[in-house]
């Protein structure tokens, strides 16, 4: 009768055996956003996360305390698309995104009640990939929304000013990523490559586990070591698979419920307690996904 976590060593054969965890899993209907969102940013953990900017009905700010969500008004100093963000719900981060016509270099502070202007991103950016906090945070790729449309430039934040840090392995956007400022993981993306996943250490990125299959539009929640992928194409249906990563390799988890494009996760929530919420539907949706 194993216990979680016990680990054995056979003297005779030198062999080291363990227990693994499971990764049986379920999803089940979270509360319903006050509005359908899409192409938007989150923030925060399960029981309390954060909605913030995007397109569609709904570019206002939303928090959910596990049950129900809140609409805090439009109080997004920027009211963009494609946006990017990290960090908590009384301490969140927007970044990049794409108010008409083109992209943009804003950054913008959330202290759990209204949204301030931070450090400008040293490039134009829109569907890039977030992780981190508010005071470190780390941007992944995206598109600066001109040629040549896809980047490798990785930016960290440092709660006032953007730096420019070790590239990307590839020039992509709409990857998933999560993780913190010195121990993120980012996966999948738009061509050349989107099985391939990598570790950034707070320096450069090494190659890790490549994804069972290629995805672009994901998202992602988690830690280098414990991540979970959702979503993304390329079929027309969409990929509903969870697929988890141990810091080495992906494996397969449940099903979501359904497939929702241009989601957001709240990017603090773990491989057991993980959260995914609004997207392109079509129509555009409020539902979440726990």
């Amino acid at each position: 009768n194993p216990v979680l976590g016990q680990i054995w060593y056979n003297t005779t054969s030198q062999t080291l055996k363990g227990q693994n965890l499971s990764t049986v899993g379920s999803w089940s209907s979270g509360g319903t956003m006050a509005e359908a969102k899409t192409n938007f940013a989150g923030a925060g953990t399960q029981t309390a996360a954060l909605a913030f900017g995007g397109t569609g009905p709904g570019t206002g700010t939303e928090s959910y305390d596990g049950t129900s969500w809140t609409n805090l008004g439009s109080i997004f100093s920027q009211d963009v698309g494609n946006n990017a963000g990290c960090g908590t719900q009384t301490a969140a981060l927007s970044f990049g995104g794409q108010p008409p016509p083109t992209a943009t270099a804003g950054t913008s502070e959330f202290d759990g009640s209204s949204w301030t202007a931070g450090g400008n991103l040293v490039v134009t950016t829109l569907r890039a990939a977030g992780a981190g906090t508010q005071t470190a945070g780390l941007k992944v790729c995206g598109s600066p929304g001109s040629a040549p449309y896809n980047s490798n430039d990785t930016q960290e934040y440092d709660g006032s000013s953007w730096t420019t840090s070790g590239n990307y392995p590839h020039i992509t956007k709409d990857l998933g990523a999560c993780g913190t400022q010195t121990a993120a993981v980012a996966f999948g993306g738009d061509s050349p490559v989107p099985t391939e996943t990598n570790e950034y250490n707070g320096t450069s990125w090494t190659s890790g586990g490549a994804l069972p299959i290629g995805r672009n539009q994901c998202k992602g929640f988690g830690i280098q070591t414990a991540a979970v992928c959702m979503g993304g194409g390329p079929t027309p249906a969409g990929i509903t698979t969870t697929l988890l990563y141990d810091g080495s390799s992906w494996t397969a988890g449940t099903n979501a419920l359904s497939f929702i494009a241009a989601f957001a996760t709240a990017k603090n929530g773990t491989q057991s307690a993980g959260l995914i919420f609004g997207g392109e539907g079509p129509p555009p949706t409020g539902a979440s996904q726990e």
